[in-house]
């Protein structure tokens, strides 16, 4: 009884020892392996043979994998790939990375590999989603959130040509093919048939078009609400509210109601109805009637400006010239501040207002305030995040809100964002594309 518990205990221990002594037998033969294969990938390095260097680097992953040999592999693939710029290389170069991030996915260079990889195959979309995928868990770094912002605001063209457009950037677009014309939704996708004119359609779906018949008012679902019996050259936006559109008839700008009857006076220029008044111009001066077609105050001025609805009330601000300068007021024509400027564009939702001081344009907040000194050739106030800017050799992009350049300089002309991320440009003279950001 005794010896065996003296017994036991000595062979738990031998055992113990035999094992342990077979563990580091082991792991001395592993890192021996490890240790050779790092040593003639090296080696096979300096000889350029890459893809016997990589072979070596994987074997030496099956002895330790680690982030270190991940590395390694990917050092000898970018001389190779430099050397060799091939698909099959693009190929293997891409497994092996896609490999490394799957076991390593908070290390940005697994992921920016891949991204340049799909980038040079012209692949954006893969691209996209690989650096969508390593922000998702976590990676980062300067070349990687350069890459996602040079893919976010990668963009594309319709093919499709227009030569006039109107639209208020409420989801509705009026553009014609030179030949006829016809509704589009923001994204450009046909919502009518062709017609001879289509005005500037409301929130609500409804405008005035011309077919081979007559004028109509027709609603979102090109149901008719009213027709008339005048030809018309334009139309502007149909308030619901007063009840009437601002029409061009011979040269001149009237209001009709839905019943074909016509306000009193015609105008070189005329806005939409806001709080029951219009900005309307006649002999040169601008003023605002009321919906008896009455001058609704005494004040004119050289101009005012009308936003993209023909509403000349901005976001709570009337933009208004008066001896040569514009300046901001309230609705009430009380001047906000002293600020002044040479020209000005109009105000989109609040955003920065583009305004000219001299030979450069700037932006100015609603108050007056200079939120970007003037320093561009032309510039058009934000709408959605985005404003166009022209470059001093003539050409538009587009800046963020911080005035960061993120759509090159590019187009020959460019008009404001939509809320559904889309523009009108221009690549061709009098003629006009939608312009898409590539990825959503």
């Amino acid at each position: 009884m005794k010896i065996s518990r003296v017994i036991v205990p000595v062979l738990l221990a031998a055992a113990l020892a035999l094992s342990w002594t077979v563990y580091m037998g082991n792991a001395f033969r592993t890192w021996a392996v490890y240790g050779d294969h790092i040593e003639m990938a090296r080696e096979s390095l300096e000889n350029g043979l890459y893809e016997q260097a990589i072979e070596h680097y994987k074997s030496a992953l099956t002895q330790n994998k680690s982030q270190s040999v991940y590395l390694k592999i990917k050092e000898a693939y970018d001389l190779f790939y430099a050397e060799e710029e091939s698909s099959f290389v693009r190929g293997s170069y891409l497994t092996d990375m896609e490999a490394a991030a799957a076991d390593y996915p908070a290390c940005a260079d697994f992921w920016v590999a891949q991204a340049h990889l799909y980038l040079d195959a012209s692949d954006y979309t893969k691209a996209y989603s690989t650096v969508r995928r390593a922000k998702q868990y976590g990676a980062g770094g300067e070349e990687l959130n350069g890459i996602y912002q040079q893919l976010l605001y990668m963009t594309k063209l319709d093919f499709k040509l227009y030569y006039d457009f109107r639209t208020a950037l409420n989801g509705y677009l009026a553009v014609s093919d030179g030949d006829q014309w016809k509704v589009l939704n923001a994204r450009g996708e046909s919502l009518t048939g062709g017609y001879k004119l289509i005005g500037l359609i409301n929130d609500d779906g409804k405008g005035i078009f011309v077919n081979e018949i007559d004028t109509r008012l027709l609603d979102a679902e090109q149901v008719t609400r009213a027709r008339f019996d005048f030809d018309i050259e334009d139309a502007g936006y149909f308030t619901e509210s007063s009840g009437y559109i601002p029409v061009k008839i011979d040269g001149k700008w009237k209001y009709t109601n839905l019943d074909g009857e016509f306000l009193p006076g015609a105008y070189e220029s005329a806005g939409s109805f806001y709080n029951h008044k219009a900005a309307v111009r006649k002999d040169g001066r601008w003023y605002l009637i009321d919906e008896q077609g009455k001058k609704a105050s005494d004040d004119t001025y050289e101009d005012i400006k009308l936003d993209l609805y023909g509403c000349y009330l901005q976001s709570g601000v009337i933009i208004a010239k008066e001896n040569g300068r514009y300046r901001l007021y309230d609705e009430n024509f009380k001047q906000k501040g002293d600020f002044s400027c040479d020209d000005i564009d109009i105000c989109i939702g609040g955003g920065p207002i583009a305004f000219r001081q001299g030979e450069k344009w700037g932006y100015a907040d609603l108050d007056g305030n200079i939120v970007a000194q003037p320093a561009f050739a032309s510039a058009k106030s934000f709408s959605n995040g985005f404003a166009a800017v022209q470059s001093e050799q003539g050409l538009w992009g587009f800046v963020d809100d911080t005035f960061t350049l993120v759509i090159d300089y590019a187009y020959l002309d460019a008009h404001y964002f939509s809320g559904e991320e889309t523009c009108m440009v221009s690549t061709t003279k009098n003629a006009y594309q939608i312009l898409h950001f590539m990825f959503e």
